[in-house]
């Protein structure tokens, strides 16, 4: 008679930052026991994975699913096959959709439509931008709240702006009461503003690429992260800062942490993946990225970052849209959509930055898997392989190598910005909570069944 429903036998499993000749065993949707090499127990299936390795899977704090409103792009359902087939075992999105997830009911309406179509774990940050909702979304059980602070440098819904400082300051006094976490897009929306009209009057064009040089200026950043961590400061608020790129801003970022601020950090792929090749060649698709890679200081600082510790997480900006609707950008990419598909191609990417030495393994599933479920306060339940965690995981075929293209993919708009690209590393296996969701290139999970994150106080 069968023990377990699963083994997982012949590979490496990563475990407090090493990898470990174990077998692994899940029983119903946790991970039941991990043996050592020459014990053998009953089970329904093995799975043989000799050669390769195991590690968590990939928890996404920054996910754009365009779902509701937006549906043309992404909806629950292909956002969450692209995260089974990148390695993503838990994403959780962001309000701004349509309408944008400000009050009780639009976020249980949301939160229903996930639980039918989701096939990966999933949770919902909320607007905060309505101090008096704030209590009321706590308890109805939210992930947690997102803050923009940018409202016009594109279509940012401004409906969720907030970048005065007094009304930052009530929010995050509303939100430190709940001990949910509080994410920020930080950005000094006055000075970018500046920054373009002397561009246009300069006679710069206001497409893609002016875009994306004053999108990533150090100042725009660093001005605005100054603020908010003395808005934290005052309010206590467990402040999680995102699309931190800006060199001076990680030093910022840095030193708060060393005073004991409540300050989690996170980056996305984009600015330390793609380059101003990549944006002369692939253009809008590649945007706002294209400056970041160019500058050695901010590029050397970023990969620091990650060793030292600064970098909390990474979290992947899933933001699809249409290739028709980012071309737009070539005439005037101040009102054009911007942003980019990641979760198909996502692990691979990042494996290949291990494989060529800028960042080890252990790094790796730190920022993608154990600090993400700290920052929810789901770890260990989460982030970790150990016995009695959810058996979230994926297998990666390590040595093997391929090119990244636009053909197979699960995104809904079909393209991304990775194509071309060679990789070393490709996740074969992806499981959920015991579920193979993801095998061999395919999806296999059915919709629902992903479950709702909740936000836990902290």
């Amino acid at each position: 008679m069968a023990d377990y429903d699963i083994c997982f036998r012949g590979g490496r499993v990563h475990l407090w930052g090493e990898l470990q000749d174990v077998d692994l065993y899940v029983r119903g949707e946790s991970i039941a026991l991990l043996s050592g090499r020459g014990e053998s127990y009953g089970a329904r299936r093995v799975v043989d994975v000799s050669g390769k390795i195991i590690i968590p899977g990939i928890i996404d704090l920054h996910a754009h699913t365009r779902d509701p409103g937006y549906t043309h792009k992404e909806d629950f359902l292909t956002a969450s096959r692209a995260a089974a087939a990148g390695g993503v075992t838990t994403w959780v999105d962001m309000p701004n959709v349509e309408p944008p997830t400000t009050t009780v009911e639009l976020f249980r309406e949301k939160k229903a439509r996930a639980e039918k179509g989701s096939l990966v774990d999933f949770g919902h940050f909320v607007s905060g931008v309505n101090f008096e909702e704030i209590p009321k979304l706590a308890a109805a059980g939210v992930t947690g709240f997102k803050i923009f602070q940018v409202s016009g440098a594109y279509p940012h819904d401004p409906r969720l702006a907030l970048n005065d400082e007094g009304k930052l300051l009530q929010c995050f006094r509303a939100i430190a009461k709940t001990g949910l976490v509080c994410v920020v897009h930080p950005f000094n929306q006055p000075l970018f503003d500046s920054f373009s009209a002397e561009a246009f009057a300069q006679g710069k064009p206001p497409n893609h690429v002016t875009f994306a040089e004053i999108y990533t200026k150090e100042a725009v950043w660093e001005s605005a992260i100054s603020s908010l961590l003395m808005l934290q400061r005052e309010s206590g608020v467990r402040l999680h800062v995102v699309h931190t790129h800006a060199a001076r801003s990680l030093n910022l970022l840095r030193q708060a942490k060393g005073r004991g601020q409540s300050v989690t950090v996170e980056i996305d792929p984009k600015y330390f993946h793609l380059g101003r090749k990549d944006l002369e060649e692939k253009g809008p698709q590649v945007c706002p990225a294209g400056f970041v890679l160019e500058d050695p200081e901010r590029i050397a600082k970023i990969w620091r970052s990650f060793r030292n510790g600064t970098i909390d997480n990474i979290g992947s900006d899933h933001a699809p849209h249409t290739n028709e609707e980012v071309e737009k950008q070539r005439i005037d990419a101040w009102t054009a959509a911007m942003g980019n598909p990641q979760y198909d191609h996502y692990l691979s990417v990042f494996l290949t930055d291990v494989h060529e030495g800028k960042l080890s393994l252990a790094n790796l599933v730190r920022c993608l898997s154990e600090t993400p479920a700290r920052i929810l306060g789901i770890f260990p339940r989460k982030g970790i392989l150990l016995p009695g965690s959810d058996a979230d995981l994926v297998v990666v075929d390590w040595e093997r190598e391929r090119v990244l293209s636009n053909k197979g993919l699960f995104t809904k708009v079909q393209w991304s910005p990775y194509a071309g690209w060679k990789v070393q590393g490709v996740p074969v296996l992806t499981m959920v909570r015991g579920k193979i969701v993801a095998e061999d290139g395919k999806v296999t999970g059915e919709p629902g069944h992903g479950k709702f994150i909740a936000g836990v106080s902290q």
